[in-house]
């Protein structure tokens, strides 16, 4: 191999990938916008149902008499009380978020210091339904303790009887932010392995079977570089775009989370220190550098751009489900044999990264099988590269 002649394809490829506005747009355009979109109309959609529904509780009342409970519901400023003839086609259709059923003699009950049934009719495949059915049950559950309470003060018996153990909370996290981190815990994993493994793909296709299509592979392959030099040229170039695919994912996750931050409760960190960065980005890198070389393989293999991104498919299939597999494992308590296996050892390594472990085995081990990986997924492109049958395969 010659390294300058590998710096000079890698410079070419890179320039000619740049100019490509097609894998510009997929590699950096819309990892850069989709993710503001997503959760900007995401956290606008929560916060509008929240606000809807809270400010504007709609409900209806069965019960044939006025009394106390009706009473205090009523008195609530953000509950509207609607009258239904049906109401529990009202709550199907949507045209109120729940009803409530009383019995007649709630009030006799109460005061002979029995309990009253009371139904709750609610759709539980409506949010707001669903919203509204916990605010409604913590406003009765409310009502009850203070009827509970006159019933002990009544008796000349403090109320807070009731109350033997009071629960204070006191977070053992180092810093605050903890509820942010462990949502960022969720996400970044799974965007970065995505993206690790997306990112090179449309680069991946075009420097292989994009150039058998145009007919420029043959012309290149009878310069004074050799094979192994236009491989591995290649291989940089498609890394550099994956790794600025990946950057821009980032870039733009970070903006989505901030604008949608009332859907992941406003306290979502978006810095994070210097060794943090450094380490999840050499762990981005290897994966990038992994699926690169894969990809480059198959690409070459195949006959034309569309077989290639039909033979492609199956990948990202694979990274979904390695990025997915670990999406609800707690890092703290994640069993030493997971970091073993493919793509779960980085979102797990990843994930203890977020919220501060750096346990050496666990990097040790998953950096050690990625470098195996990076090695083989090579020596598949090398092969791939050097038979003249799937070079010229048409």
């Amino acid at each position: 191999m010659n390294m300058k002649a590998i710096m000079t394809v890698f410079k070419k490829e890179l320039i000619d990938l740049l100019r490509d506005k097609k894998t510009v747009i997929v590699s950096i355009v819309i990892p850069l916008i989709i993710f503001p979109i997503m959760f900007g109309l995401m956290g606008r959609s929560v916060e509008g149902n929240i606000k809807k529904t809270s400010e504007n509780l709609k409900i209806s009342i069965k019960s044939k008499n006025e009394n106390q409970l009706i009473a205090f519901l009523k008195s609530q400023k953000n509950i509207t009380v609607v009258d239904s003839i049906d109401i529990k086609k009202d709550v199907q259709d949507g045209k109120i978020y729940l009803g409530l059923i009383i019995p007649d003699n709630i009030e006799e009950s109460i005061k002979n210091e029995k309990s009253a049934d009371i139904k709750i009719i609610y759709d539980d495949t409506s949010q707001n339904s669903n919203m509204a059915c916990n605010i409604i049950k913590s406003l009765i559950e409310e009502y009850s303790k203070e009827v509970v309470k006159t019933r002990l003060i009544s008796k000349g018996i403090d109320y807070s009887i009731l109350t033997p153990i009071n629960i204070k909370e006191e977070v053992a996290a180092k810093e605050k932010g903890g509820f942010g981190k462990y949502m960022m815990s969720l996400l970044l994993p799974l965007i970065l392995i995505i993206y690790g493994m997306t990112g090179p793909m449309a680069a991946a296709t075009d420097l292989g079977a994009g150039e058998k299509e145009r007919g420029t592979l043959e012309p290149l392959l009878t310069t004074q570089a050799g094979r192994m030099s236009l491989l591995f040229g290649k291989l940089l170039s498609i890394t550099v775009m994956g790794l600025i695919g990946t950057i821009s994912s980032i870039i733009g996750l970070m903006i989505g989370v901030k604008a949608g931050a009332s859907a992941f409760g406003g306290d979502i960190p978006l810095i994070f220190s210097p060794i943090t960065v450094i380490m999840i980005g050499i762990f981005v890198l290897l994966i990038i550098m992994v699926f690169g070389a894969l990809e480059l393989s198959i690409s070459i293999y195949a006959r034309s751009f569309k077989e290639a991104q039909t033979y492609l498919s199956p990948l990202t299939i694979i990274g979904m489900a390695g990025a997915y597999g670990t999406y609800m494992i707690d890092a703290k308590n994640a069993s030493t044999v997971l970091f073993n296996v493919p793509l779960a050892n980085v979102s797990l390594v990843i994930k203890e990264f977020i919220i501060g472990i750096y346990n050496p085995l666990h990097i040790g081990i998953t950096f050690g099988w990625n470098i195996v990986y990076i090695v083989l997924a090579v020596l598949f492109a090398r092969y791939m590269f050097s038979k003249e049958e799937v070079i010229f395969r048409v």
